[in-house]
């Protein structure tokens, strides 16, 4: 990840040397009109600003003026005797009225150039650093004016100006560089804070899930181990069984297995008892013999009641060994269907699992069923669930939200671990899904003992926790309210001993 740099004067003008004078662009056009200007008002060939290099001086700009022999880019090798060489190094003006006449001078190169007199000054960087210079050139004896000096003053100070200029809004591109690698840091944590609590949440989950997919995985095993054994052992003998039956007593028999196969009622062990006294009773009425074990047989296959169809069956002499063999195929048949509950609720769990721990790196907003994340939720949940939860569904017919799913989910993971926890895993847990004012509103309700009013307005901050050292790291509500800021909602609480509701509050663009 990109580092954030202090940029101060002097690191800024090293990188604008850097770049040469491409950086000054923008300033080249107004500095070549201050030197046409410098050179008409002094009546000279040549006005220049000149740039120093760490080995050279360079013709910046240069006055279009007749008899300029300075081309702009026109380079010069230092420490060759030039006036400007004079000015940068002692940083003051120089006059030289006239190079032929001066022993100093009279081997500038400039003169060779037929630059005999000059009039010039340092341009200095905020830093004080040089620059370079600004300078008038002319090819006759000049003896200036004070009213030229102080003019040529005034124009050092219009490029010095510039120069601080430049310095602040390079200071104000880095600044804006730092703040746009400063938001994507933070874009950044923010993205791994919600992952990491997505991976923490999932690990106080796990055990939960392990038992969620090894209950139907048992489920299964056990039923193809029935199913298998009667392939194994019984299948001959039904096989032969059913061919020993008259028609009658074959259609009674597919009636039977029929009727059961229909049953798919869950009773407790109670209930059974009573069911199987009542039925013993019937029998008894009807003058059928051995009542007790028959009904215990007809029990076993899941019928209890409507037993006049089959009053010839439960009268005939093998009565006992038909519905011990229709007991066998009944178990067969409860057998699949367990088999395709069982995989249909690890097939739940798993998928809901995947989506959970998805991480979207995209970064855009797709369209999401609100309720089908808030039901991933319950069902990684579950295992706690069905400790002593009764939850209560309210789900409004809405059409998909252009959000960020798998960040709301981490949204309904936290609000629901915080209902669970506030209630023991016992109690009810109301989630309600509605539309009002062009806004998705989710409230999840719980019944456990309510937050104090001297807490609510603390909750949200970050690091902020009633949970004991271990429990809980304090940024759950905090990444809530992050990612429902991100989605331009809010989040409320409604707090009283009893009930405790958070509504979270979605914008929905159509």
């Amino acid at each position: 990840m990109p580092t954030l740099n202090h940029f101060d004067d002097k690191n800024i003008i090293a990188e604008i040397a850097k770049e040469n004078s491409g950086i000054l662009n923008a300033y080249l056009e107004k500095w070549q009109k201050t030197v046409d200007l410098m050179a008409n008002l002094f009546e000279v060939p040549a006005g220049l600003i000149m740039k120093v290099h760490s080995t050279q001086i360079e013709v910046l700009v240069s006055s279009q003026t007749e008899d300029n022999p300075y081309d702009v880019h026109e380079k010069a090798d230092l420490n060759t005797g030039l006036y400007c060489e004079t000015v940068m190094a002692q940083r003051d003006e120089l006059h030289v009225p006239n190079a032929l006449e001066d022993i100093e001078w009279k081997d500038n190169p400039d003169v060779k150039l037929q630059m005999i007199s000059y009039l010039g000054v340092p341009l200095i960087w905020p830093n004080n650093q040089i620059f370079g210079t600004i300078c008038v050139l002319d090819n006759k004896t000049r003896h200036y004016a004070s009213l030229y000096h102080a003019l040529l003053w005034q124009f050092k100070e219009i490029v010095d100006g510039d120069l601080k200029l430049l310095v602040s809004e390079r200071k104000q591109e880095q600044h804006a560089k730092d703040l746009a690698i400063a938001l994507d840091r933070l874009k950044a944590t923010q993205e791994e804070l919600i992952q990491s609590e997505k991976m923490a949440a999932l690990g106080h989950l796990v055990a939960g899930i392990a038992h969620e997919i090894n209950t139907p995985l048992g489920a299964i095993r056990s039923s193809v181990g029935h199913i298998a054994h009667f392939i194994d052992q019984d299948l001959k003998r039904l096989l032969v069984f059913f061919h020993s039956l008259s028609e009658p007593r074959q259609q009674d028999f597919l009636a039977l297995l029929q009727q059961a196969a229909s049953r798919n009622i869950n009773l407790s062990t109670r209930e059974k008892r009573k069911l199987k006294k009542a039925l013993t009773l019937q029998l008894q009425e009807r003058a059928i013999e051995n009542a007790a074990s028959i009904a215990e047989h007809l029990a076993k296959i899941g019928i209890y009641d409507d037993i006049e169809a089959f009053l010839p069956l439960l009268k005939a002499p093998d009565c006992l060994a038909i519905l011990e063999i229709g007991y066998q195929l009944a178990i067969v048949q409860k057998s699949t269907r367990s088999i395709s509950l069982a995989s249909d609720r690890a097939a739940k769990t798993i998928f809901a699992l995947k989506n959970f721990a998805r991480f979207d790196s995209s970064g855009e907003k797709i369209s999401a069923d609100i309720t089908e994340g808030i039901e991933t939720v319950l069902t990684l949940y579950q295992n706690q669930l069905k400790q002593g939860v009764d939850v209560i569904r309210h789900y409004a017919s809405l059409p998909p939200l252009l959000c960020y799913p798998d960040e709301l989910n981490q949204v309904w993971t936290n609000l629901v671990h915080n209902a669970l926890y506030a209630m023991t895993n016992k109690g009810t847990l109301t989630i309600e899904v509605a539309e009002q004012d062009n806004q998705v509103l989710v409230c999840i309700t719980d019944s456990g003992a309510g937050i104090p009013d001297n807490i609510q307005q603390k909750i949200f901050e970050a690091f902020f926790t009633t949970k004991p050292p271990g429990e809980g790291s304090g940024l759950g509500l905090d990444i809530v309210q992050k990612i429902i800021k991100k989605h331009e909602g809010a989040i409320r609480v409604e707090s009283e001993p009893g009930q405790t509701t958070f509504t979270v509050s979605l914008p929905i663009t159509r």
